[in-house]
């Protein structure tokens, strides 16, 4: 993989949120709720190839959690995907002349679009997998991962009855999350046999159907949306609030509002003046990191407390404590002994 094809580890395509948008909407979910979320309109968030930082998605997703009640509300917003997600990669997938360089091509550009995660083909004998590999600032949570992975199954399966093939391309899926109370629901929804626990998202492939050709090939077609697609992630150029969002990851412990300005050559005053426009001061930006960084520390037993109050960049572990009060109503020790077990059985 080249420098150009490193994924921008810390921002999402925003649009592709949108199928998850809409089933919050039919659930009743207030639009004035979802756009507060984001302190962006929905039709900002419509905006071609508007990219925003990755706490958005964490945020996103607890919120939708939270309000629907429903811990399965990523299958259900995932089957919505190849109805009403339409860009570059999805159209140049369908135009692939197989699943091969269709996957080939979602490879290519798909961090692009999703941030979290990386994607690459894994070839045995006998057997092919499309992987997808956490690698994002802040991890991606079950439900999100149940979206993406519910998503790209409907991706192959569509492009095999486009072609008409009444054939099915995926024999099974793998889930990092362990399985909960009962998996009927992601069986149904992924309608074949899911393993849980696995080390990464996975997709099993049928390896016949995998190199078929399927659609008359359009290299012209191809070639235009590459060519687009590469234009556009060349030269997609990030918002203060992106870089922001990447001094804060890139140094939580001791990043400082002077510092960043100081490195961009912008003036405190103006810098905050525009960052507000955006909706946002950086106390709050980082609060957002700080939170959702502790979240993902905490799930890890082996670093003790103390190790992540200064990795967060808290004075002391006191202030820490108070923080986690505030973000989850209970002590972090208790947050970790409330949720570990669930998440690595």
């Amino acid at each position: 993989m080249t420098k150009s094809d490193q994924p921008t580890p810390n921002a999402f395509y925003a649009p592709s949120l949108l199928p998850a948008i809409e089933e919050l909407l039919a659930r009743g979910i207030a639009r004035e709720q979802i756009e507060a979320l984001f302190h962006r309109s929905l039709f900002e968030l419509r905006t071609p190839f508007m990219r925003v930082p990755l706490f958005l998605s964490r945020r996103f997703w607890a919120f939708a959690q939270a309000s629907t009640d429903d811990p399965l509300v990523g299958l259900a917003a995932g089957r919505r995907f190849v109805s009403t997600s339409t860009n570059g990669l999805t159209y140049l997938f369908d135009v692939a002349a197989s699943l091969e360089s269709a996957c080939a091509y979602f490879v290519r550009f798909f961090p692009f679009f999703n941030g979290h995660f990386q994607a690459r083909v894994v070839r045995g004998e006998g057997s092919v997998q499309l992987h997808l590999r956490d690698c994002g600032s802040l991890r991606a949570t079950a439900p999100l991962t149940d979206y993406i992975l519910v998503s790209v199954c409907s991706m192959l399966r569509r492009k095999l009855l486009a072609s008409g093939l009444g054939a099915d391309p995926i024999l099974a899926v793998d889930l990092p999350h362990p399985a909960p109370a009962t998996t009927q629901p992601h069986e149904q929804a992924f309608r074949v046999p899911v393993r849980w626990c696995q080390a990464n998202p996975v997709i099993h492939l049928e390896p016949g159907l995998f190199v078929q050709p399927l659609t008359p090939g359009n290299h012209q077609l191809e070639n235009t949306l590459v060519e687009l697609l590469e234009h556009t992630r060349r030269n997609s150029e990030s918002t203060l609030l992106e870089l922001v969002s990447d001094h804060l990851i890139g140094d939580l412990p001791g990043a400082h509002w002077q510092d960043f300005c100081t490195s961009q050559h912008l003036l405190e005053r103006t810098a905050a003046r525009r960052l507000k426009a955006l909706g946002w001061s950086f106390s709050e930006l980082l609060d957002e990191y700080r939170r959702y960084r502790a979240e993902d520390l905490l799930l890890q037993p082996a670093v003790e407390l103390v190790q992540i109050s200064d990795q967060l960049g808290y004075s002391d572990v006191q202030s820490f404590n108070r923080a986690c009060l505030r973000w989850f109503d209970c002590a972090p020790g208790h947050y970790r002994s409330r949720n570990t077990p669930r998440n690595i059985m």
